[in-house]
């Protein structure tokens, strides 16, 4: 089981939204975790690990999520800190 807490993710987004993100995240992975070991079996390709970015762009275009901008407008959502 792989750990997604991030305390980055708290200073950013709040400790509340950085629990669920972990957790939604989590629970992706578990998904895909099954879903690898039904295609190992079947002798296919594997998915790909989850991702945090997956999970906050999933959030995001939900609507559960709000697009973070600068004072200027652009959108930081990308961008490395």
């Amino acid at each position: 089981m792989k750990y997604f807490f991030d305390y980055t993710l708290a200073d950013r987004y709040g400790y509340g939204m950085a629990v669920y993100i972990a957790a939604e995240t989590s629970d992706l992975q578990r998904a895909i975790d099954l879903t690898n070991a039904r295609r190992l079996r079947a002798g296919r390709r594997l998915l790909e690990d989850a991702r945090i970015e997956d999970v906050l762009s999933a959030l995001r275009n939900t609507g559960r999520l709000s697009a973070e901008t600068d004072e200027g407008g652009t959108n930081l959502s990308g961008a490395a800190h």
